[in-house]
Formats: C-alpha cells, sequence, structure tokens
C-alpha cells in the first residue's frame, strides 16, 4: 500500500509525500503535493489500482475536472491556511466535522445555493446551536467559500446574504460594578488572589491575557509606571496551554498603570526573575480560569450576595467595570478602545456607548429644545 510522508519545509510550511513500489520494476516512487487532500486522493487511487501510478494519474486528471464538494473545500480551505495555530485547526476541524460534512457536505460546490444554506441554518437554530455557534460556523463556510472563488470552482461565494440569527440579546450581556459592588467582592476574595482580583478591574485586560504576564513586562519605575500586554494563554490542537499572540494584534499594548495598583505589584515584582509569571498560584503554576472561578470567585460573589450584592457578575465583568468606570470619569472612548486593545472604536461604542453621560445629556437637552415650540 502507498503512504504518505508529511515534511516540514524551512520556511514553516508543509508539504506530504506520497511513496509507492511500482509494479512493473519493484522499485520505490515518491511524488510531492502541497495540500494532504490530494495526498489522500492520490494514495487511495493507487491503492485502488494496484500501484498502478499512470492509472492513479489518470484518474486524478478526471478528478480534477469535477467541482469538488462543500466538505472538500472546507477541508481545502483548512489545509491551505498559512501558519494557524494547532487550537484553530482543531476547531475548525471539529466545524467541519459536526455541522458541515453531513449536512451540506455532499453537495458540489457550484450546486450549493441560498435554499441549502438556510435550510442548513435553520437546522442548527433546530437542534440549540447558540446564535454564535452557528455565525462562527458560517464564518468558517464563508471562507471556504471565498477561497473555492479564487480557486475558480465556483464564480461567487454563495454564502453572501445568507440571513443568520441574530446575536442580539434582550438584556446587556455586560455586567458592571459600582465600586461599592466591587469592594463587597473583593473583600471575600481570598487574600492570595486580592491584588490579581484589582489588577484586572484597574487594567481592564482579559483573565488569559492577565495570567500570561511576566514580571519583565511590568515597568514600574517608568513615568508613568506601566505594563506591557502581548501575549496570552492559548489551547493547541491536543488542548494544551501555551503562551501565544495576543487574541488580535490590537491587543499588544502598554498601559498606564495608577500609583494604587503599583504599590500593589511591588511586592510582585521586586526581586523576582524578569521571565517568571507574574501572577501565580501558591505552588507558582499558571492561574486557570476554571479553578480560579470555582474556588475562589465563586465563593466570593456568593459571600457578597450575602452582604447585599444584587448582581452575579462574571470574572470577565471586571474589564467591563473597568470600562465604565473610565467612562464615568470622562475618558473618551478612543483612549478606551487603546486601553482595552479593541480593534476599533467601534466595537467599544458598541459595548460601552449607551454608559457615555455626555451622549445622554447631548440627547436630553436636545429634545428639551425640541419641544419649546409646543409645550405650555
Amino acid at each position: 500500500m502507498a503512504n504518505i510522508r508529511k515534511r516540514l519545509k524551512k520556511d514553516g510550511t508543509t508539504s506530504f509525500m506520497v511513496c509507492w513500489r511500482d509494479p512493473k520494476t519493484g522499485g520505490s516512487q515518491g511524488i510531492t503535493v502541497i495540500t494532504e487532500i490530494e495526498a489522500q486522493t492520490l494514495k487511495r487511487l493507487l491503492d485502488a489500482n494496484g500501484q498502478s501510478f499512470e492509472i492513479a494519474q489518470s484518474a486524478l486528471l478526471t478528478n480534477q475536472a469535477r467541482v469538488p464538494t462543500v466538505a472538500e473545500v472546507v477541508q481545502e480551505h483548512i489545509d491551505l491556511l498559512v501558519r494557524p495555530s494547532s487550537g484553530t485547526t482543531k476547531t475548525y476541524q471539529v466545524m467541519l466535522d459536526l455541522h458541515i460534512r453531513n449536512v451540506i457536505g455532499h453537495i458540489p460546490a457550484d450546486k450549493l445555493d441560498y435554499r441549502h444554506l438556510s435550510h442548513w441554518v435553520k437546522s442548527m437554530a433546530a437542534k440549540g446551536k447558540s446564535p454564535k455557534t452557528i455565525h462562527n460556523v458560517h464564518g468558517l463556510l464563508s471562507a471556504a467559500m471565498n477561497t473555492a472563488e479564487m480557486l475558480r470552482y465556483i464564480p461567487r461565494n454563495p454564502c453572501r446574504g445568507v440571513q443568520l440569527p441574530s446575536v442580539d440579546k434582550a438584556e446587556d450581556e455586560a455586567m458592571f460594578l459600582t465600586h461599592t459592588e466591587f469592594n463587597m467582592v473583593l473583600d471575600a476574595m481570598g487574600e492570595r488572589y486580592k491584588t490579581f482580583t484589582n489588577f484586572l478591574v484597574m487594567t481592564g485586560t482579559r483573565f488569559g491575557e492577565a495570567t500570561a504576564l511576566k514580571v519583565a513586562d511590568v515597568d514600574l519605575l517608568s513615568k508613568p509606571p506601566t505594563v506591557r500586554i502581548n501575549k496570552a494563554w492559548k489551547r493547541d490542537g491536543q488542548s494544551q496551554y501555551y503562551i501565544g499572540a495576543t487574541k488580535t494584534g490590537a491587543g499588544k499594548r502598554t498601559i498606564g498603570i495608577n500609583p494604587a495598583l503599583v504599590d500593589l505589584l511591588v511586592p510582585l515584582v521586586a526581586s523576582r526573575p524578569a521571565d517568571e509569571l507574574l501572577f501565580t498560584t501558591p505552588k507558582g503554576q499558571r492561574i486557570i480560569h476554571k479553578l480560579f472561578w470555582h474556588h475562589y470567585w465563586v465563593p466570593a460573589v456568593r459571600a457578597a450576595k450575602a452582604q447585599g450584592l444584587k448582581k452575579s457578575p462574571r470574572i470577565h465583568d471586571l474589564r467591563h467595570t473597568h470600562a465604565s468606570w473610565l467612562i464615568q470619569d470622562g475618558v473618551s472612548l478612543f483612549t478606551i478602545s487603546r486601553r482595552l486593545g479593541h480593534a476599533s472604536t467601534r466595537t467599544t461604542e458598541q459595548v460601552y456607548g449607551h454608559l457615555m453621560p455626555e451622549a445622554l445629556q447631548a440627547g436630553a437637552d436636545a429634545t428639551e429644545r425640541s419641544i419649546t415650540g409646543f409645550v405650555r
């Protein structure tokens, strides 16, 4: 039987060599192809035709004249991604296998139309998939169809214009704490993680960013003191965690830190090696979100509720709370956007724009001016 050998090139890309034994000469043969799907196809044809490359090549040419199926297009798109993380590749592969392959995967790419896609979207909703999941899977399919368009399998991406369920919720997802409410949670927090909790609310950093910080990322002697956010915890294809890039390119940023936070960080920075994690567990290990949530955050919120807290904040709501405090102090959306690492101010405005006091007051003042002509 033929076999496939994966090769890593010097430039970081991969290729695949299909090897077999020629039935006439008995000698070893091999040919290199770019994608894994091409390698699997050639291997299958060789195995089905007695390892005859002539017959396999003829069948391959015939196969190439056929428009690939939706599943084949998505698989090729995944294979052609330039240096994706293994975690991203695994996520896309799961999307393909769970939501595409056995539903619309058999349809030739040039036959996929609006009707197919509408029924597909409705079927995911009927199975209880969340709007966010449907958007994510549709996004993968649409990106794959863009690839198919570039490869000239299809004249136009059929995913354009397909209606998707709204991801808007009946009430705001973000929760904002007052200073008093935050202090109620902080007072109940375990002593080990009070500085960490203060850091989250005073910087607005994401949990994965804060827990990936090294001692070297903090500069308490600069004017103003700063912390450099340029990495975050990621998960690879084997569900193992590693430190990688931030969520977006805009996520790489330098944040000015206030004097009160500087005082809290001094003991964590002083006389420690630069490459050590800034925040750790008592054993010096990474702070795991699930464990922190279960053993510290939930008990702290529960204790705060016993003292009168009416809200049920998530850890991520400390990031929202940070933004709300800046807005209340009159900080511009542009400054807040840069501090939070948003790709654009539009994202910041969508989440926090309704909190802008000057905008609320301006609307009320304009309404008052407009009604002076008829109100007695």
